[in-house]
């Protein structure tokens, strides 16, 4: 049942005590999909633990302490549900099907997980850096020089390359480009400010996005057309000739008669080819906005990069993540009751684990809104305070696989490329669908780097 359907005396009175943001549903929703910088900027001084109301999904029980978020990410995979926690709030399963990884909650997500899983990790990601290499190079050579360009385009169509090549393993260049051209339109559609107001409209009238959306759907089966007949061609020759994800995924629905049907591979191929690479693509034109308004980090990191360190690199993607994660937020239903310190939120109820929130701590993060990758170089990450990727059981699957791209890429761009900033000050954050991206498409001015003089004999 729906938080909005219940009465509210069913809810725990130490929920009721929280503090809360005043504004009415209908302001808060508005604020949430027009003016998302505002919106986190006017929570932030609401604390640990607060309630925002939404129309269609009702209150939203907000947690900032690490304390908090460590306990519900360990709740077992029974306790707290994310697929049916974004189907209140998101089109995810509109557009990327109802098996995709993200709308699986339980028993049927944790057998799905572990079939995905050796994909994006250990030797399957030593075998895609090849590829990336080569997609990053390609992606230098073509960048726009001279006048101020967005990065997005750019970042977009090379993590898409990465994801088309290595994970789904489409060797076909006709193909490959039919599948570009129907994920980037699909993409536009998801990103067009139409769908942007379809999705607010839905999620207020909490209808499960069940109207009709044609311009989506027909988007959809154009990329699904191009994903069965990869399918159908692999099915008629050895399967070990391949070694990527859509090569598993087909083993399995060969095998015993219980495995993925050609539906559910195509779910699932939608939410590698889409979720593999914009939020990928939104991460780095982030990273590229923050450094290139750092000029003493800019320098630190391609004096580095000369050297063949990537160790300051690293400390700049986790930075960026913290700064500028494209989610917000995660989310999970409560499906029984779940015990924090002094509070208990009760069945029903949704909980939303603030990422930006947590990253803007200061107890954690001393002077939180500045780019200080330095904070990464002699410490780790913590498991529940540096969250871009969610965390326990629900983890992005594809968080190694992420940063991985993210290393080589902007590594790449710094050797080859003289990055500086268009404007005086960075970009302010705005949407694509669900992710936070800049909002001018991450404006930056590029010109190629002189070729390295040889040395003398």
């Amino acid at each position: 049942m729906y938080l909005c359907t219940m009465p509210t005396m069913r809810l725990d009175p130490a929920i009721s005590a929280l503090p809360r943001e005043r504004l009415p549903a209908i302001a808060n929703a508005a604020r949430y999909w027009l003016d998302i910088g505002g919106f986190i900027d006017r929570l932030e001084r609401l604390g640990d633990r607060f309630v925002v109301t939404m129309p269609g999904s009702g209150p939203w029980v907000c947690l900032t302490h690490p304390r908090d978020i460590e306990v519900l990410f360990r709740a077992g995979s029974e306790a707290a549900y994310f697929g049916e926690a974004l189907r209140m709030l998101s089109p995810h399963e509109l557009v990327l099907g109802p098996a995709n990884l993200t709308s699986l909650d339980g028993a049927e997500h944790l057998a799905k997980r572990r079939l995905l899983l050796p994909a994006f990790h250990g030797e399957s990601l030593k075998r895609y850096e090849a590829t990336i290499e080569e997609k990053a190079r390609e992606a230098a050579a073509r960048w726009p020089v001279g006048p101020p360009a967005a990065s997005m385009p750019e970042t977009a169509r090379v993590t898409l390359e990465i994801i088309m090549a290595a994970i789904f393993g489409v060797t076909q260049q006709g193909r490959l480009d039919r599948l570009r051209d129907a994920v980037m339109a699909l993409n536009d559609e998801i990103g067009s400010r139409r769908f942007l107001l379809q999705t607010a409209i839905s999620t207020a009238r909490n209808d499960g996005f069940s109207r009709p959306f044609p311009r989506m759907q027909a988007r959809k089966a154009a990329v699904d057309a191009i994903v069965l007949e990869e399918i159908a061609e692999r099915r008629a020759g050895p399967l070990h000739d391949h070694r990527d994800v859509l090569a598993s995924l087909i083993a399995v629905s060969e095998g015993d008669g219980h495995g993925l049907g050609d539906a559910e591979i195509c779910d699932q191929m939608r939410l590698m080819l889409l979720g593999g690479h914009d939020t990928t693509a939104a991460t780095i034109s982030w990273i590229l906005d923050l450094i290139t308004h750092n000029p003493v980090a800019l320098r630190q990191l391609e004096d580095t990069v000369r050297a063949g360190s990537d160790e300051y690199l690293a400390a700049v993607i986790q930075e960026g993540l913290r700064l500028r994660p494209v989610f917000p937020f995660t989310v999970r239903l409560a499906k029984q009751p779940l015990e924090f310190d002094g509070l208990t939120i009760p069945a029903g109820t949704l909980v939303v684990p603030f990422i930006a929130l947590v990253h803007r701590r200061a107890d954690i993060y001393p002077d939180p809104l500045a780019f200080k990758p330095e904070r990464f170089l002699d410490s780790r990450p913590g498991s529940y305070s540096w969250i871009p990727f969610g965390g326990g059981m629900r983890r992005c699957i594809g968080a190694a696989m992420a940063q991985l791209e993210a290393t080589i890429i902007i590594r790449t761009l710094v050797q080859e490329l003289d990055l500086r900033p268009a404007h005086p000050r960075g970009e302010r954050l705005g949407r694509h669908s669900v992710l936070t991206v800049p909002a001018d498409g991450g404006t930056t001015i590029a010109s190629r780097r002189a070729p390295a003089a040889p040395h003398a004999h």
